[in-house]
């Protein structure tokens, strides 16, 4: 679980305590925390910048959709059913493909998996995804799978033993679930730098492997500003493992040398603190206004970026 100790009782800064990323940005100059919906729809603006969207007809049986990537999304429009009839006309996929940790980031969608213990490990991403077909606003169905094809090129390479995960949301988190209703192939010789998706349906996908530590693993305890408990994030970015995005809702290596990162909202922007770290056992960290950055997304995606 992600452990908060509201500390801080009487927070007292001002503006020149912030160091702000773009002049433009004007900092909220109230003390009081933001709202944890603040915070959400700025995810949810980050997320929106993701998402590709393509008109094409029913009737056709190997529609497929191309993005900027080169990732391909195969739908057999022929399948495609509204409260269980067959749809006819033109229908809209929406489709979101993520590889980048700081466009996780902004749009609050790590790669943490839930093993069959229950316990939540970081996840090697080979990429999320996510797909969803409307007629006229109202979500679809398919009887038929939806096959998402992605060069591995995408995450850094080809990773052997890439799984299967479906995306699960609960209270606006997301983690990932083993799938068993659905596979990803990798390594073929048809297909040997590319990572291939036959999906069931519509949702949240994504092709991982658990990170599998070896270390002795650590909990972490973030201790975050008093009233920013619920509208905060804390990300870990490891050093060594560059297609993976954590929280502390987790166990983690002792050892491992990361950034651990505090998020929330000012004013509509981001603000963040980024704290290099190497975990010890029953790891602990502090987080103080005064070492805040607040900026727009692309400054906030830019800063996240750099780190190595």
């Amino acid at each position: 679980m992600k452990k908060f100790s509201l500390f801080f009782t009487g927070i007292i800064f001002v503006i020149l305590c912030l160091q702000c990323t773009n002049k433009d940005i004007i900092i909220d100059e109230s003390i009081a925390p933001p709202s944890s919906e603040r915070l959400k729809a700025l995810f949810d603006a980050g997320l929106t910048s993701e998402k590709a969207f393509a008109h094409f007809d029913s009737s056709l049986s190997n529609y497929v959709y191309t993005t900027s990537r080169g990732t391909t999304v195969k739908v057999n429009g022929t399948c495609l059913r509204l409260n269980g009839t067959p749809v006819t006309g033109t229908v809209i996929l929406e489709f979101v493909e993520i590889y980048d940790r700081a466009k996780m980031m902004a749009s609050n969608k790590p790669t943490m998996g839930i093993k069959l213990s229950g316990e939540q490990e970081m996840l090697l991403s080979g990429g999320e995804f996510y797909v969803n077909i409307k007629k006229d606003g109202n979500a679809l169905t398919t009887t038929c799978p939806i096959i998402i094809e992605t060069s591995t090129a995408n995450s850094g390479g080809t990773v052997s033993g890439m799984q299967a995960f479906n995306g699960v949301i609960t209270n606006d988190a997301l983690t990932w679930e083993p799938a068993n209703n659905w596979d990803v192939v990798t390594n073929t010789q048809l297909n040997p730098n590319k990572y291939v998706l036959t999906i069931p349906g519509f949702g949240w996908f994504n092709c991982d492997k658990f990170s599998n530590y070896s270390e002795p693993k650590t909990t972490i305890t973030a201790n975050v500003p008093a009233g920013y408990g619920s509208a905060s994030q804390i990300f870990i970015l490891a050093k060594n493992i560059p297609n993976a995005l954590g929280t502390t809702y987790g166990k983690f290596p002792v050892g491992l040398q990361c950034y651990l990162i505090f998020v929330t909202e000012n004013n509509g922007n981001f603000m963040w603190i980024i704290k290099e770290q190497t975990l010890t056992a029953n790891h602990t960290i502090y987080f103080d206004l005064k070492d805040a950055n607040v900026g727009k997304t692309a400054d906030y995606i830019s800063a996240i970026t750099q780190l190595n």
